[in-house]
């Protein structure tokens, strides 16, 4: 019997903060990803009149 994904929800939904930090630790870690946002640089625009 395999895992469906509602199930995964419903067990992540009753971690508490503490736990679902150290999963996210953990599954950046395992998977070599980041959960980070990436930031965009804002683009130059032409000198303001004076």
């Amino acid at each position: 019997m395999s895992i469906t994904k509602d199930q995964v929800f419903e067990y992540i939904d009753k971690m508490t903060i503490l736990e679902m930090s150290e999963f996210i630790k953990d599954f950046e870690e395992r998977y070599g990803v980041t959960a980070a946002a990436p930031v965009a640089a804002a683009a130059a625009g032409p000198p303001a009149a004076a």
